[in-house]
C-alpha cells in the first residue's frame, strides 16, 4: 500500500489506533464518575487535528504509463494531451503551410522570371501549362519543393502544441526506423516493376484484341523536345521526391491518421477518411483517382500494420521517381503531370504490383521483429483516498 504524504504531522505517543484496525471498546465508567468531553475525529483521518484537514490532497499528478498505443493512437501517448489539440495541431499546420508555401514561392520567383519567363506566363496567365513539367525543370523545383514543406509545418505544429516527441510522426519507435526503410524500398522496387509491367502487357493485350493500334507519338520525339531540360528535371526529381514523397505521408498517413486516432481506437475509420482525402488532393481523371485512392489506401494500411511511415514512403518515392522517369523520356506522350493517367490496365497493373508490395512488406516486418506500440510515460491527475479511508 502506497503511504499516504506526510505533511509534517507527528501524532502524540500513544496516540490514535493505525488505520484500518478496530479500536477496542472503552472501559465502563464508574458509578458518579464525570463524563469526558467528546473526541473530535478529524477529516483527515486519526491524529490529524481538524485545523490541518484541509492539507490532505484529494487530486496527486503521478506519473502513470498509457496502454499499448497503435501507430493511430499515438496523440494520445503526449505529456498533457487534451481532446482539442489534435484538432489545433491540423489547422495550425496548415496556416504554417501555407505562410511558409507563399514564402517559398515568392523567393523563387525570381530565379523562374530569368530562367524560364515563358512558363511563368503560361502558368499565371495563360493557365495552360502543367504544374509539373520536366521540360522546365524549374517546375520541378517548385512544385517538389513546396510540397516538403508540409515536414517543418506539420513539427512545428506539433511543438506548438506540446505534442512531443515529434518523432511519434515517423513512427511508434519516435524516429525513422532505417532498416526497416532501406528494406521495404527494396519491396517497392519490385512492386513497381511487376505494377507498371504488368499494366504495359495488359495495354497492349488490350490494344490487340480491339484491332487498334496506339498512334499518339511520343513526346521525345517531338522537335520541341529538349533533352537537356529533361535530364535536369529528372535529377531534381531524385533530390526532391524522397522529401515531396515523405512529406505527403507525413500529412496524410501520420497527421490525418493520428489526429482521427485520437478520437477513436478503431484505425478504419482513420483510413478510409486519410485515403480520401488523398486521392481528393490529385488532378486525375477517374482511373487516375481510382489509381491514387488505391496507393492511399495501401500505405495507410501498411502504416497502421508496421507502426510508422517508413514502409508507406517507400512506396511512394519509388512510385513517383518511376513516374518521373517516364515524364522526362516522353514515353507517355506527354513530358508534365495532366488530367490522364492510363486506364483500367494501368489499375489492374497497380492492384496487382501493391498487392506483392503489401506481401512482402508484413514479411520483412514479420521477420525483423519491428514493433508496431508504444507504451509512453505522461502526468496525470490521479484521484487520492483522504488518509484513514483505506489510503492510495
Amino acid at each position: 500500500m502506497t503511504q499516504p504524504p506526510n505533511d509534517g504531522y507527528t501524532p502524540p505517543a500513544g496516540g490514535s489506533q493505525p488505520p484500518g484496525e478496530p479500536v477496542p471498546p472503552a472501559a465502563p465508567l464508574p458509578p458518579g464518575a464525570p463524563v469526558p468531553p467528546a473526541q473530535h475525529q478529524a477529516p483527515g483521518g486519526p491524529g490529524v487535528p481538524q485545523q490541518w484537514a484541509w492539507v490532505q490532497p484529494q487530486q496527486q499528478i503521478q506519473q502513470i504509463e498509457t496502454e499499448p498505443l497503435e501507430y493511430h493512437r499515438l496523440y494520445r501517448g503526449a505529456p498533457k494531451y487534451e481532446w482539442w489539440k489534435p484538432l489545433v495541431v491540423l489547422l495550425l499546420a496548415a496556416a504554417i503551410y501555407f505562410a511558409m508555401n507563399i514564402a517559398f514561392s515568392l523567393a523563387l520567383m525570381p530565379l523562374l522570371v530569368m530562367f524560364d519567363p515563358d512558363y511563368v506566363n503560361d502558368a499565371l496567365f495563360l493557365q495552360i501549362a502543367p504544374v509539373l513539367d520536366t521540360q522546365h525543370p524549374w517546375s520541378i523545383v517548385l512544385g517538389l519543393g513546396s510540397v516538403a514543406l508540409m515536414i517543418p509545418a506539420v513539427l512545428l505544429a506539433m511543438l506548438a502544441l506540446g505534442i512531443r516527441p515529434t518523432g511519434r510522426v515517423w513512427s511508434v519507435a519516435g524516429r525513422i526506423r532505417w532498416g526497416l526503410l532501406l528494406r521495404t524500398t527494396g519491396a517497392a522496387v519490385l512492386a513497381v516493376i511487376v505494377m507498371n509491367g504488368i499494366g504495359i502487357l495488359i495495354g497492349v493485350a488490350m490494344e490487340g484484341l480491339s484491332g487498334t493500334v496506339a498512334t499518339e507519338p511520343l513526346a521525345a520525339e517531338s522537335a520541341d523536345f529538349n533533352a537537356t531540360a529533361a535530364l535536369a528535371s529528372f535529377v531534381i526529381a531524385l533530390l526532391l521526391v524522397p522529401f515531396q514523397a515523405a512529406a505527403e505521408e507525413v500529412v496524410f498517413r501520420g497527421l490525418f491518421l493520428q489526429v482521427l486516432g485520437s478520437w477513436m481506437r478503431s484505425p478504419w475509420l482513420a483510413i478510409g477518411l486519410s485515403t480520401l482525402a488523398f486521392a481528393m488532393m490529385h488532378i486525375y481523371d477517374i482511373w487516375g483517382l481510382l489509381a491514387v485512392g488505391l496507393m492511399g489506401l495501401t500505405a495507410a494500411w501498411v502504416t497502421w500494420k508496421t507502426g510508422g511511415l517508413e514502409a508507406a514512403i517507400a512506396i511512394h518515392v519509388i512510385n513517383n521517381i518511376a513516374a518521373f522517369g517516364f515524364m522526362s523520356a516522353g514515353m507517355s506522350g506527354d513530358t508534365g503531370q495532366v488530367e490522364s493517367s492510363g486506364g483500367p490496365e494501368a489499375l489492374i497493373g497497380e492492384a496487382v504490383g501493391l498487392a506483392l508490395f503489401v506481401w512482402l512488406v508484413v514479411r520483412i516486418f514479420r521477420k525483423h521483429g519491428y514493433g508496431r506500440e508504444r507504451i509512453d510515460t505522461v502526468w496525470r491527475s490521479v484521484p487520492v483516498a483522504p488518509v484513514g479511508q483505506g489510503g492510495v
